[in-house]
């Protein structure tokens, strides 16, 4: 695809865009201020580059709506001044921007765009409240060089020519950004979780299978698409007679979100059944529930089925073996196998939601040797989670919170069921965790692992859309249930939480070296100490902390009392030499939140670098490196206790020998 990467700056008294071209490496900059008027150089360039994708950040909500307006309305302009036409084009960014802020739909559909979008913020579902990540923000996850925020506000109307060039060059810097983002969007990169999944191929492919026109959906909004199509197709209905809202019940009877096959064997379960089916929640209520059974506390909630497991460690022996079994797509199948279903509407909905799931199973063996039907079987598997996340969501057609509980619930009580016929054959779980269990198996019962496994298949009718799938371990050790490293039979690898060595880039990767210290202690017994202070990476060393509008950051030189002022996102390393970091409280803010508050509690001094290189090796002395192997030894020596252990006080500017 031929790709122009664009940002655009709207300022009261300036505007400017930038291009750039990475099929000769050029940058084109449009000004628009009191001095400078290249608006008719900029409206040819565009002209001259109508074929290609226009690659933006958010561009659907903003630029791209900016330049249209600009597009449109250009040939009106020829009368008035350059300042003139830089204040028309901001007031109409704000009116662009205050829409927005309202939930309101930008003035121009992408179908009336002139110049074709590529919007990766929207293709990796960052306009998604839960995963928005802010293009500063980006580059600090993209071990960018540059993440300092524009100095200028955006209702400054004189500029000097300095404050243009610096205005320019931060614009140029944050088209970089959106280049070195996109180039992620389609696998051209080193990141282990991006690299060769081309995100805009995949879009093409499920735009030729489906009829679809996704370029720019999420992974989601594809899955509600794709489920559409086929209940359209089921109703023999058009698109435009899809339900506009969901089915909102006063309250929800449990009993109707069991089925009949849940039964337990011990009087203890059996009674927290019934108790479980004589509930009646409310519309606003979610079913939250614990019980502790054999040993274990499992906890029931809108995620799934969790044990509380803190600090522990498990290895597999001669006599034993760490089985770890897993419904992929658990609750797709709840949904088939029980006839869940938004009320709404009707079973008609089941028909075309399971020629998705089969249809996903039937390909899903060829994916391995064919990058299109990969993409095929990747798109209906987001059509098949998609009903389940959707009937939560009240602004959604599918919204019915009677299926989501039913579905929920089920998987849970399904999963006890397997669980309790385990622990009454002396197969111990140890760890539960919504759509799969694990299990220390003794090899002289494995035989009878397998029976009881094959009975619960056949008892939940799972038997019927799929089959477990069943994970050695060599070993795995636990913080928690959420944060744990796990050693393969095979010697791969999978890390969770506190573990994790890997980040999507909407997760915040802060102090990288901690995991990666861990990883190397309990897969390959180095000290930590040692890993951490040979360790030659500056970015793994950096956190990143972000202020809402209510709050800024200061950095106070505790020896003059000198103070620095920040923006709003930060980068910064726990350091021998620096700066007390604080979080202050702006004067408008009205909630009661602390006036000032430390980002870290003590003596800890930190160096701001939201400007970083790799090759600035100076910083490594001034590393305070005692903060990052507290960390990492607190996490290390509970696990080996086998129990929190209490923290002992650091001073800071204390060297430590390991």
């Amino acid at each position: 695809m031929e790709v122009i990467v664009v940002d655009i700056e709207t300022i009261k008294g300036c505007f400017l865009l930038c291009a750039y071209k990475p099929e000769d490496n050029t940058y084109h900059d449009f000004l628009i201020n009191e001095s400078e008027n290249d608006l008719y150089s900029m409206i040819k360039f565009l002209d001259s580059h109508k074929d290609y994708y226009m690659v933006t950040y958010n561009g659907l909500n903003f630029d791209g709506q900016v330049i249209e307006y600009i597009w449109r309305t250009y040939d009106k302009w020829f009368e008035k001044s350059s300042k003139d036409i830089a204040y028309l084009i901001w007031e109409k960014a704000q009116e662009v921007i205050d829409d927005t802020n309202y939930g309101l739909f930008p003035p121009y559909r992408e179908s009336e765009l002139t110049f074709k979008q590529l919007d990766i913020f929207r293709i990796n579902h960052y306009d998604n409240k839960n995963r928005m990540v802010s293009l500063k923000r980006l580059e600090y996850e993209l071990d960018l060089e540059n993440i300092e925020e524009m100095s200028v506000k955006h209702d400054k109307k004189n500029f000097t020519e300095q404050e243009v060039k610096d205005l320019v060059h931060y614009c140029r810097n944050d088209v970089y950004a959106t280049y070195e983002f996109y180039k992620v969007t389609i696998g051209d990169t080193e990141h282990p979780l991006y690299k060769g999944n081309n995100q805009i191929q995949l879009r093409k492919d499920i735009q030729e299978e489906f009829g679809i026109e996704c370029l720019n959906y999420s992974n989601s909004k594809i899955g509600d698409e794709i489920i559409k199509k086929y209940y359209c197709e089921e109703k023999a209905i058009e698109y435009k007679d899809l339900p506009r809202k969901g089915f909102f019940r006063r309250e929800i009877k449990l009993k109707y979100c069991i089925p009949n096959y849940v039964k337990f064997k011990t009087k203890q379960l059996q009674s927290f059944l019934k108790e479980t089916k004589d509930t009646v929640l409310k519309s606003n209520e979610d079913f939250i529930k614990s019980i502790t059974f054999y040993g274990q506390t499992y906890t029931f909630a809108k995620g799934g089925l969790h044990n509380v497991i803190n600090n522990k460690s498990y290895t597999s022996s001669e006599d034993e073996d760490l089985i770890d079994i897993d419904v992929s797509g658990f609750y797709p199948a709840s949904i088939i196998n029980n006839n869940y279903y938004p009320f709404h509407l009707g079973k008609e909905f089941l028909v075309g939601y399971k020629k998705v799931y089969f249809k996903r199973l039937e390909l899903k063996p060829l994916a391995k040797k064919d990058k299109k039907i990969k993409g095929i079987v990747a798109a209906l598997k987001e059509g098949g989670n998609c009903p389940y996340g959707k009937s939560s969501d009240m602004t959604s057609w599918l919204y019915d919170k009677q299926m989501t509980l039913a579905t929920c619930i089920t998987g849970e009580m399904s999963l006890l069921m397997l669980i309790e016929d385990c622990e009454l054959n002396n197969i111990k779980c140890i760890m539960a965790n919504t759509d799969g269990a694990t299990f220390i198996v003794p090899k002289n019962l494995r035989e009878k692992f397998n029976e009881i496994k094959a009975n619960w298949l056949q008892a939940t009718s799972l038997e019927l859309t799929y089959e477990l799938e069943e994970v050695l371990f060599k070993k795995m050790i636990f913080s928690s249930v959420n944060d744990y490293i796990a050693i393969k039979e095979d010697g791969s690898v999978k890390y969770k939480g506190d573990y994790m060595t890997d980040f999507e880039l909407h997760k915040n990767k802060s102090f990288r070296v901690i995991p990666l210290a861990l990883s190397a202690y309990f897969l390959e017994d180095k000290n930590p100490d040692e890993f951490i202070r040979n360790h030659k990476n500056i970015y793994d060393f950096c956190g990143r902390a972000k202020a809402s509008r209510d709050f800024h950051y200061e950095g106070l030189n505790k020896e003059t009392n000198d103070v620095t002022t920040y923006n709003k996102l930060i980068r910064y390393f726990v350091s021998d030499k620096g700066l007390k970091l604080l979080k202050i409280k702006n004067p408008e803010c009205q909630t009661n939140a602390a006036e000032l508050s430390e980002v870290h509690a003590g003596e800890w001094l930190c160096t701001v670098c939201n400007q970083l290189k790799k090759t600035d090796v100076h910083h490594f002395s001034n590393i305070n490196y005692t903060f990052y192997i507290d960390k990492a030894m607190d996490i290390i020596n509970n696990v080996n206790a086998g129990k929190k252990v209490k923290k002992k006080i650091i001073n800071p500017n204390q060297k430590t020998l390991f």
